[in-house]
C-alpha cells in the first residue's frame, strides 16, 4: 500500500510541535483517500522498570500527568523512569541518564524489552523498553526529576509480585509501565530472562 504527502502546514513548534498534514492513501478495497491529519512530534523516548532480583522489587515513580487531569481523572500516575532520547544520544545511555535523574539509581544491566509506537493515530514517537538491574541498597544519586524540566517526582519499591498485582487491578494503568512489567515478568509474575 502506498501514500503520498500533498501538503505540511506547522501549527506549533513550542515544547512539542504539531504539524498538518494533507495526505492520500490507498485503500484496502481499492481507489484512494485522501485526510488531513495532525501530528505530533516529541521524537523517540526510552522507559526502564528498575528490578532489584537480590529483594524481588521493582521500583517505580509517581508523577503528575497533565492527560488525565484534563479529564479529571487520577491525575500523578505511578509508572517507570522513562523520557526523552537526547540528540546524539543512543538508547541505553537515555536510559541510565533517565533512572539515575528519576530514581537516584544507575542500572547495571539493561536487557531490551522491546520497542512501541506510543499513539500511532497521531505521533511518530516509538519507545524503547528496558529491564534495568539496579542495587536497591546503592542509589548514586538523589533522583526526584530535574527542576528545569518541572519535574517532581516520587519514587518506592514494591515487590515484583505486587506490580503484577497493580497491572492486573488498574492501579498501574499507563501504557509503558504496564507493557514494561508485563513484557519482564508476565501476568503469572516470573522475571523473564
Amino acid at each position: 500500500m502506498k501514500f503520498k504527502i500533498h501538503n505540511k502546514e506547522v501549527l506549533s513548534d513550542h515544547f512539542f510541535k504539531l504539524d498538518a498534514y494533507e495526505l492520500e492513501h490507498e485503500r484496502f478495497d481499492g481507489g484512494s483517500l485522501s485526510i488531513r491529519r495532525e501530528h505530533l512530534e516529541r521524537g523517540n523516548a526510552v522507559a526502564a522498570l528498575l528490578y532489584d532480583p537480590n529483594y524481588d522489587e521493582v521500583l517505580l515513580i509517581e508523577q503528575f500527568r497533565i492527560g488525565p487531569a484534563i479529564r479529571n481523572d487520577e491525575a500523578w500516575l505511578i509508572e517507570v523512569v522513562a523520557g526523552m532520547i537526547d540528540e546524539g544520544e543512543d538508547k541505553e545511555t537515555a536510559a541510565k541518564r533517565e533512572a539515575v535523574e528519576e530514581s537516584g539509581y544507575e542500572p547495571t544491566e539493561l536487557v531490551h524489552l522491546g520497542n512501541y509506537y506510543s499513539t500511532p493515530g497521531g505521533s511518530s514517537e516509538t519507545i524503547d523498553l528496558y529491564l534495568g538491574y539496579v542495587n536497591k541498597d546503592k542509589p548514586i544519586a538523589e533522583g526526584g526529576g530535574m527542576d528545569h524540566e518541572h519535574e517532581d517526582i516520587r519514587s518506592f519499591w514494591l515487590t515484583r509480585q505486587e506490580a503484577v498485582t497493580w497491572v492486573k487491578n488498574g492501579k498501574i494503568n499507563s501504557g509503558g509501565p504496564m507493557l514494561a512489567i508485563m513484557l519482564a515478568f508476565g501476568f503469572d509474575g516470573v522475571v523473564k530472562k
